[in-house]
């Protein structure tokens, strides 16, 4: 488990950026995107995160110039199996919840995009639940069962995708 990104703002914005983009972005999209950052600056970092594992060429494009390279998130990077989250330190942990943040952030900014005008349905919830062991394992199994009632459901259809983000701190 690598989170050299969160070493350095830039290659932070960068990760946003490439959060679901299978298809990856060039750096002139990337320079579009973020437009405080320097060009020369998004190659010196998108070369030092190709490097490190961070980042994968999925694609390249010929022009007139040369190749143009497409990158995006190396995801197997960001994932982590029930083993090495127990073995992780706390800072391993503290990077994985703000990849995790992150994620949601993108997924927001998205959708908020696409908004034009109309309502914003976001919606929060936070409650501090008192419950003891027996009645949180409930919890949770009954939380489970509907996640993956409507996983399920939702990959038989091709409705507008949806983003549910759920954080559980015992």
């Amino acid at each position: 488990m690598e989170f050299k990104l969160f070493k350095n703002q830039i290659r932070f914005k960068i990760a946003l950026a490439l959060i679901d983009k299978e298809e990856g972005l060039s750096i002139l999209q990337l320079n579009q995107l973020l437009e405080d950052v320097p060009q020369a600056t998004l190659y010196r970092h998108m070369n030092a995160m190709f490097e490190d594992g961070l980042v994968k060429i999925v694609n390249t494009k010929k022009t007139r110039s040369g190749e143009e390279k497409f990158y995006a998130i190396y995801a197997e990077t960001y994932k982590i199996n029930e083993e090495e989250w127990n073995q992780a330190s706390y800072d391993e942990k503290v990077n994985f919840v703000t990849f995790y943040f992150m994620y949601v952030l993108q997924a927001y900014q998205s959708y908020h995009k696409t908004m034009d005008g109309k309502k914003d349905e976001t919606t929060f919830s936070l409650a501090k639940l008192h419950l003891d062991e027996d009645k949180f394992e409930d919890f949770q199994s009954e939380l489970n069962a509907l996640f993956n009632k409507y996983y399920e459901e939702s990959e038989k259809d091709s409705n507008k995708e949806r983003t549910v983000s759920l954080v559980i701190i015992p």
